[in-house]
C-alpha cells in the first residue's frame, strides 16, 4: 500500500505515479509493505526515508521540488524502501560519516544514485509513450 499525503492534490498524484511505477521497478512481487509519503518542506534533503517497522516505511518529500527532480527523489527513495525490505540498508542514524563525501560513498546511496537515473529514462520512455 502506498499513502500519499501534503501539498496539493496534483502534487500528490504525481508522487502516487511515481511511487506505483517505482515500486513495480523494484518490487513487483512484493505485496506485504506499506508506505507513507508525506510531501512537505524540507530544510537539508530533497527526500528521507525511515524504517517505521518490519516492511512498513515513511518517505518525505521536499514539496519545493518539480519535474524530473521531484520523481527521481521519490525513485530515490523507493530504492531505499527496497533495500530495507532487501535487509540491505542500514539506519543512517547508525552510520558515522563525517563528510557528505562519506555519506555518498555508502554502499545504499552509491547504489540510490546510480539506479534512480535508469529508472528515470524508463520512465520517461513510458510517458512519451502515453502521449503519442
Amino acid at each position: 500500500m502506498i499513502l500519499v499525503t501534503g501539498n496539493r492534490s496534483k502534487k500528490r498524484q504525481n508522487v502516487y505515479r511515481a511511487a506505483i511505477f517505482a515500486w513495480n521497478y523494484l518490487m513487483p512481487r512484493i505485496s506485504k509493505c506499506d508506505v507513507y509519503i508525506e510531501i512537505k518542506k524540507l530544510k537539508d534533503a530533497h527526500g528521507y526515508c525511515l524504517e517505521l517497522d518490519k516492511r512498513e516505511y515513511e518517505i518525505e518529500i521536499d514539496q519545493r521540488l518539480k519535474g524530473d527532480d521531484l520523481v527521481t527523489t521519490v525513485f530515490h527513495e523507493m530504492i531505499h524502501v527496497r533495500q530495507g525490505v532487501r535487509k540491505q540498508y542500514q539506519n543512517i542514524n547508525t552510520i558515522n560519516y563525517k563528510t557528505y563525501d562519506e555519506y555518498m560513498k555508502l554502499p545504499w546511496e552509491i547504489e540510490a544514485y546510480q539506479l534512480q537515473e535508469v529508472m528515470l529514462k524508463e520512465w520517461n520512455k513510458k510517458n512519451m509513450k502515453c502521449l503519442k
